[in-house]
């Protein structure tokens, strides 16, 4: 998915990011040109013709990343209200529950619900469908261990 066109000064052009949904750096362009990476730091072509060196962060359960251009943070993405933030990476809870096998189907739960999180619908309708991806994801858990109990049994 990609974010919207982010301008900072000094940058030639707009910056867009494009998110990976399950794993992977994120793809930053300028302008619509890849920009080269180098660990964790882009090289953004500046204005002058030289290059801007900017750090991507994603905290975390928060959909958007983070750009830091010259020590000065700019968010990708609108702000996301604090109960999405805590929503959103309640399906990892499975993990208590369900060992490794409801860890892997949480962290699917989440990844989903990160998704839920970008998307143009109100606040309470994002929440809503969060709680629906967390009682989905806890029965899709329920139906593979017992499955899983009844072929080893």
């Amino acid at each position: 998915m990609n974010t919207e066109p982010l301008s900072v000064a000094g940058v030639a052009g707009p910056i867009v990011i494009a998110t990976k949904a399950l794993w992977g750096h994120p793809a930053v362009s300028v302008a619509g040109v890849p920009a080269p990476r180098t660990g964790r730091r882009y090289a953004l072509p500046a204005v002058d013709g030289g290059v801007v060196q900017a750090t991507l962060r994603t905290p975390f359960a928060d959909p958007y990343p983070t750009m830091e251009i010259n020590g000065v943070q700019h968010r990708t993405g609108p702000p996301v209200p604090v109960f999405l933030r805590i929503l959103a990476p309640l399906p990892i809870l499975l993990l208590i529950v369900g060992g490794v096998l409801g860890g892997l189907i949480g962290a699917l739960g989440f990844l989903a619900n990160l998704t839920v999180a970008r998307t143009r619908m109100a606040p309470a309708v994002k929440a809503l469908a969060m709680v629906g991806v967390g009682i989905v994801t806890a029965m899709v858990w329920l139906v593979i261990a017992v499955a899983l109990n009844a072929a080893t049994s």
